[in-house]
């Protein structure tokens, strides 16, 4: 590829996938690294001032930034922890975290229980949300289905993205409909863009 060029979202999609699964090669590094994204989300959310408010995060997949548990071990800084649940059409609704689980549509384990729309992350004092690359302007690179950009549109809620430190890059290709994030929290720390 010609360097003069911009990268595409596919292939830094492609590239960043390519890495996760080379990452899952190392365990005790990957573990290493995701009780570290740990420590730096609950930094934020108490630099943030979230701390004891609702707050949004995600179950990670094997291969994303976060150890399984990862909305668990949030819970102790929030009053209630919202995950994900994907529905059709590229849209999320929510529902509280707990014990109960089941596997989702897209492979991710998604709580049971009561379901609100994405209008309930108005009640969070932060929103963590998964990503495969991000930008010093807080431009976020997602996998695609656009499942985040639409739950996040318009929303006045701090939102910060967890990636891994190589994941920090120049520039995430984006379109308009894209939503930047406020936050970026990465194994060596946190800051807001």
């Amino acid at each position: 590829m010609d360097a003069t060029q911009p990268i595409s979202k596919t292939a830094m999609r492609n590239s960043h996938l390519a890495a996760r699964r080379d990452l899952r090669t190392t365990p005790a590094r990957k573990r290493a690294l995701d009780q570290a994204i740990v420590d730096h989300t609950r930094a934020c959310i108490a630099a943030l001032g979230a701390q004891g408010t609702n707050i949004a995060a995600y179950n990670p997949l094997p291969s994303e930034p976060g150890p399984a548990g990862f909305a668990s071990q949030l819970a102790h800084a929030a009053r209630t922890v919202f995950l994900p649940i994907a529905l059709p059409h590229g849209v999320m609704a929510w529902a509280e975290a707990g014990d109960a689980s089941e596997r989702g549509a897209l492979g991710i384990s998604e709580p049971g229980g009561p379901r609100f729309t994405s209008q309930v992350l108005r009640s969070c004092g932060l929103v963590v949300a998964p990503a495969l690359a991000v930008d010093r302007h807080g431009m976020r690179l997602g996998k695609g289905a656009g499942y985040y950009d639409r739950a996040l549109h318009g929303l006045e809620v701090p939102v910060a993205a967890v990636v891994y430190s190589w994941e920090l890059v120049d520039a995430v290709p984006h379109d308009s409909h894209d939503q930047a994030v406020d936050a970026v929290i990465t194994p060596e720390g946190f800051f807001c863009v």
